[in-house]
């Protein structure tokens, strides 16, 4: 592992959310004096994960230096775990794809099934990897459940039941012998926000809709936890001792009971709009917003607009301006994206509407989730791993031998 200075985390974010930046933008931006932003800019250009060019002077002025991340410098492995999907993928520093392979893992797959076949894919695109990039941030576990960043390990809820309590980053680390670490999927895509956005609100509250429904709010670039770290506790508002639709939070009709993706298979399937196993979700809210159908698109509108209401008097609340929409309802149904606009249309706030989808100029939102995971990782160890050792030999070898 090569390690890092303090300030080359705040550095190597900057440059990734823009690029070709001069380095007196990046002390001011930084809050840094000259001397510090160069000694951080001379470290990571050795390590090779920047690079510098020098324009020329014209009849007035010095020449200008821009510093911008290299092409062939740092890489991330992005594994996301979500309930109908799960792949593993090889990212560029600014989160663009490289290559990526799909994974037959689900709710059922045994956990050390699991462990060998995300661990076989991680070592085969490091060693893709090692050919083409200096250095890896590290291996980024975007989860779709609960899950500790500090302890690594799967907590509860969870739909992958047999997985609860297991430590997944520490097992993948053990097995192919790389940084790795894991993080619930809307913490995940808070830190995406704030690493990879460079047009964001500078506090924001973030829905996401989805198997489940969650919701963080974002301050000061952090995502907050709370006391349980649990983002589902937004999708459990409303919870009440009796109703209709039971939930396993305890209670019935909350958000997740009413407003999920998940509900809106089963109440698809009850009225005849949809048949056959549901296997991809994004699949089936394109299938009815595509339907343009009175019922298909009412399960569409009104759980977004349940969605959006309680997202907006959390946001009234807060004193926040900016609410992100994002997971399979808000990504794949634009009808449900236009019922959002129309609550946040109502008078007396300041807070607006913004889409996930649009945020990252084509870059896979599930990526850069698990992208930030890697990030944080390196941000809280202050170390990359150098590659070079995988240039000279197979991965797999390597990692018998280690």
């Amino acid at each position: 592992m090569e390690p890092l200075s303090i300030n080359a985390p705040s550095l190597l974010r900057e440059l990734t959310r823009n690029g070709g930046v001069t380095r007196q933008a990046l002390q001011t931006t930084l809050k840094v004096s000259g001397p510090t932003v160069t000694r951080t800019i001379l470290e990571l250009t050795d390590l090779g994960v920047l690079e510098s060019t020098v324009t020329a002077a014209g009849a007035k002025g010095r020449p200008a230096e821009t510093v911008d991340l290299a092409s062939d410098g740092l890489c991330i492995i992005a594994v996301s775990i979500r309930a109908e999907r799960a792949t593993v993928s090889l990212l560029d520093a600014r989160g663009q794809g490289v290559e990526i392979r799909g994974l037959p893992l689900g709710e059922e797959t045994d956990y050390a099934e699991a462990v060998g076949l995300i661990g076989q894919a991680v070592l085969q695109l490091t060693a893709t990897a090692a050919a083409r990039f200096r250095s890896l941030a590290g291996v980024g576990i975007s989860f779709g459940g609960s899950a500790d960043f500090t302890t690594g390990a799967i907590t509860t809820p969870s739909a992958f039941k047999r997985w609860r309590g297991k430590p997944l980053a520490r097992d993948l680390e053990f097995y192919t012998g790389l940084p790795c670490a894991i993080d619930n999927y809307s913490f995940a895509l808070v830190g995406a926000l704030n690493w990879f956005d460079a047009s964001k609100a500078a506090d924001f509250f973030l829905v996401v809709a989805d198997y489940g429904i969650g919701g963080v709010s974002s301050i000061g670039d952090q995502a907050y936890l709370g006391q349980e770290r649990r983002p589902g506790d937004f999708g459990h508002i409303g919870s009440r001792t009796t109703g209709r639709l039971a939930c396993h939070c305890g209670g019935y009709d909350c958000l997740a009971a009413t407003s999920s993706v998940k509900t809106i298979d089963r109440e698809a399937r009850d009225q005849g709009l949809a048949t056959g196993k549901t296997r991809d979700l994004a699949e089936l809210v394109r299938s009815l917003d595509a339907s343009q159908g009175e019922a298909a698109l009412s399960l569409l509108t009104g759980a977004a607009r349940r969605i959006a209401e309680n997202a907006l008097t959390i946001c009234r609340g807060m004193g926040l301006i900016s609410c992100v929409f994002g997971g399979v309802l808000f990504d794949c149904s634009p009808a449900a994206c236009a019922a959002v606009e129309d609550v946040f249309a109502a008078p007396g706030h300041s807070a607006a509407p913004r889409f996930l989808h649009q945020l990252f100029d084509g870059r896979s939102p599930d990526n850069l989730a698990a992208a930030s995971v890697a990030y944080h990782l390196l941000s809280d160890k202050r170390q990359v791993y150098p590659l070079a050792a995988y240039r000279d030999g197979d991965a797999m070898r390597l990692r018998r031998l280690s």
